[in-house]
């Protein structure tokens, strides 16, 4: 192992069972998707992309919280991973409907209140971790 492996970083316990929590709140929806979406939608597929994707982010926000409740240095590199996913899944959430449309509407909603404010949190947690790294984890 490597010096960089035995380095701590202290988060707070409830930011590490959020994301925890959260991503177990994705499955469900995980599951909901996977019976809702059309399977094509101008592109072959519409189903299993959309569903393979939030598994990818149950994935990562789970990670995310487990290295946090581990202290654990790769944390660092979870969280960017999930901030940068949540940011990707709203960039496609709004793109994939008509300006106006319910669709639309809904994902505007989830992007603000949902998954831009996940993004948001994940890549604080980076920067603590970039920060207390650089520090010496004083």
């Amino acid at each position: 192992m490597g010096t960089y492996s035995k380095i701590r970083i202290n988060i707070p316990v409830w930011a590490a069972w959020l994301f925890v929590i959260i991503s177990v709140g994705l499955v469900p929806w995980t599951i909901y998707l996977s019976a809702a979406l059309p399977e094509h939608h101008l592109s072959r597929n519409w189903d299993i992309t959309w569903v393979g994707f939030d598994a990818f982010l149950i994935i990562s926000l789970l990670a995310t919280g487990i290295l946090a409740k581990m202290k654990s240095i790769y944390m660092i590199m979870a969280a960017a991973i999930t901030g940068t996913l949540f940011l990707t899944d709203v960039w496609f959430d709004i793109l994939s409907y008509k300006t106006g449309s319910t669709g639309f509407d809904k994902a505007i909603i989830m992007a603000v209140f949902g998954e831009i404010p996940v993004a948001v949190m994940s890549f604080g947690l980076t920067i603590h971790g970039l920060r207390r790294l650089h520090s010496g984890n004083k």
